[in-house]
């Protein structure tokens, strides 16, 4: 009875090493038709595709979370329906393309070589499915989208510009985005939304250019001058995970005739190109349009020898008020028209962020100090014909529309 048992063991071994060399056997196995019904359970098995055309060489390998990633030429993610067209087009073929070696490497690390035989070869096969997908090289295996996160799921978005050592963050809470860094103010969810959308639309073709550092990438006019920028752009989605985009400079497509970024991902060493977006030139000036003062109840104005003081009661009536020149008691303006005032308060909205010591001139033509509801304290004043809010406790200065500040120093003037 042993030895039965024996034999029949040793009977279905030998019939599952059939099975399994029959799964690997070519394509132009006669038994084809069963490899190309097979095609998702090799997948699965398959760990790694390695694939030599016509002196290209490519590399495919699953990663830790079972997806596909190009290892060669450059590291990057894999279109996973590519993998799934491959595996087709390569089990439906009758004899291989010349000049073409496949190697698939299961997950144990064996491997099944499969080479193209020259004399069977001819031009018949130029034109099949898997001759397509040899040609178009890298390019067919390139997840193209560059963004894989939604825009619902996106809660924070960082720019830091690495010239100038300036960072801005926003942040959505709730339905409504807002500015972190470097002020706290709402921003305007309308452009939030239309500059996420246009990321989450960035498809690329990434390419490989030791020269791009010496500046001589084929791709790019030769012609053409660079510009350095070096930005860090970090979106963070509901669920912690991160996609990091670093654009390096500003060069010119010859291929799209017009100006892009050059780019790359953290984790790969591949460049590509996207479109120029005026929100990494400004980014306050492109997604902050709301007010700083969106909510006034008090100010305080001072400029040189002139005092005014507005303020609101509890039936939200507006009642202005002007400092003595000799004495110190407060005089009443009756036909005062405070809304000029709140008006160009209500118009000033951040066009930039500056260094606070970065701004080592003097004032052009003296300080308007400004008090809003009894807590925010600025200066306010014209340097070299901009504009600039300095908050007193702050270590940034914000550069805003010098028309606000005339106005407002002619109405002081006029009182």
């Amino acid at each position: 009875m042993k030895w039965g048992h024996t034999l029949t063991l040793i009977f279905i071994i030998l019939v599952l090493c059939v099975l399994n060399w029959q799964l690997f056997r070519t394509a132009r196995s006669p038994n084809g038709e069963t490899l190309v019904n097979d095609t998702f359970s090799l997948e699965q098995k398959i760990r790694k595709i390695c694939i030599i055309f016509r002196e290209e060489r490519i590399e495919i390998e699953k990663n830790d979370h079972n997806g596909w990633q190009l290892t060669e030429h450059f590291h990057w993610a894999v279109n996973p329906f590519a993998v799934k067209e491959f595996f087709r087009a390569f089990f439906a073929e009758k004899v291989l393309p010349e000049n073409t070696i496949i190697i698939l490497e299961r997950k144990d690390g064996t491997q099944t070589t499969f080479m193209s035989d020259d004399s069977e070869a001819d031009d018949h096969f130029r034109e099949t499915e898997l001759m397509r997908i040899l040609k178009q090289g890298i390019s067919f295996w390139c997840e193209g989208n560059l963004c894989p996160l939604k825009l619902w799921e996106i809660a924070q978005i960082d720019l830091i510009f690495h010239q100038t050592q300036q960072k801005f963050s926003l942040v959505k809470k709730g339905n409504r985005w807002e500015f972190l860094n470097p002020i706290a103010i709402e921003a305007d969810n309308e452009e939030v939304e239309k500059f996420l959308k246009h990321i989450i639309a960035w498809e690329v073709s990434p390419f490989r250019d030791k020269n791009l550092q010496n500046n001589n990438n084929s791709a790019v006019d030769s012609e053409a001058t660079m510009e350095n920028i070096e930005i860090t752009m970090t979106l963070c989605d509901i669920r912690q995970h991160q996609l990091s985009v670093h654009l390096k400079k500003k060069v010119f497509d010859s291929n799209s005739k017009r100006d892009v970024y050059l780019g790359y991902l953290s984790g790969n060493d591949a460049y590509f190109f996207v479109p120029l977006n005026d929100v990494f030139d400004h980014p306050l000036q492109s997604l902050c349009h709301r007010s700083l003062f969106p909510e006034i109840h008090s100010v305080a104005l001072r400029y040189r020898e002139k005092k005014l003081f507005l303020s609101r009661n509890e039936s939200r009536k507006w009642s202005a008020f002007k400092l003595q020149e000799k004495e110190t008691a407060l005089q009443l303006l009756e036909n005062f028209d405070e809304k000029n005032i709140l008006l160009h308060l209500s118009l000033i909205r951040p066009l930039d962020v500056r260094e606070k010591s970065a701004l080592d001139a003097e004032w052009d033509d003296g300080k308007l100090i400004l008090e809003i509801n009894e807590t925010l304290k600025f200066e306010l004043g014209i340097i070299k014909n901009e504009a600039y809010l300095v908050p007193i406790d702050k270590h940034y200065a914000l550069r805003i529309e010098n028309n606000s500040v005339k106005k407002l120093v002619e109405i002081l003037e006029k009182e």
